[in-house]
């Protein structure tokens, strides 16, 4: 996997929420993304996810140009992401939910083969006895972990994950943290906003620090936290 963001920048009106950063991953990094609000994280995040598109500068992943690419074309290069407020569909099954964004992917590969793949994402996330539960009777954590197996449904190389530790149990936290950690050690790299400075800090190989649109550091863990 690599990833090379050149002199990105965005505005919204009179804000200039991304400045004309540049940032390279590559292989299965894990980086945390962490700053203030209102710093650019979760607009770098939208940027490379197709939501927004940048106002200059180029994004490659694997050597394709994906900069205003829509999150569908975006999923399909292999990146998956999940979102700070999770947007889960409330009305439908953890079975269906997981099923959306398989058959959306690859509406050739049949109902049958993308039910399979649910029932493995639901046995990876320990969640097969919510399969038949409706969306909006989870938890705010289960609906994270849920989030997660939509993604793990395309099976990305590179997973974004916005705030995945944000208003969750303690104890549903460290089982979010676990599975980060497995699916890093089998092969997924990752980008993690988060302002749990104890979990990203603990998780992250790397950190890149965001303030008012610019990177202010780049580094191990170590290094940053020492950084003035």
């Amino acid at each position: 996997m690599e990833l090379k963001i050149q002199d990105l920048a965005k505005n919204f009106g009179g804000i200039r929420a991304l400045k004309g950063i540049s940032i390279t991953l590559s292989g299965n990094e894990l980086v945390g993304l962490i700053g203030p609000n209102g710093s650019g994280k979760t607009t770098l995040v939208n940027i490379i996810g197709g939501i927004y598109k940048p106002d200059k500068g180029q994004i490659f992943f694997n050597g394709a140009d994906i900069a205003g690419l829509k999150p569908n074309k975006v999923t399909k290069h292999g990146i998956g992401r999940t979102f700070q407020v999770t947007r889960a569909f409330r009305r439908m099954t953890v079975r269906e939910n997981l099923l959306v964004p398989g058959m959306a992917h690859d509406p050739q590969r049949g109902r049958e083969a993308w039910e399979e793949r649910g029932r493995e994402v639901l046995e990876f996330l320990m969640m097969d006895h919510l399969r038949n539960d409706y969306a909006r009777n989870l938890s705010g954590g289960q609906q994270k972990l849920l989030e997660l197996g939509q993604v793990l449904m395309t099976d990305p190389s590179l997973i974004m994950l916005d705030e995945p530790f944000a208003g969750v149990h303690p104890k549903l936290m460290e089982t979010i943290f676990d599975y980060i950690t497995t699916l890093h050690s089998g092969g997924k790299a990752f980008i993690i906003v988060s302002h749990d400075m104890d979990s990203i800090f603990t998780l992250s190989e790397r950190l890149i620090v965001l303030s008012d649109g610019d990177i202010i550091a780049d580094g191990d863990p170590e290094t940053v936290k020492h950084d003035e």
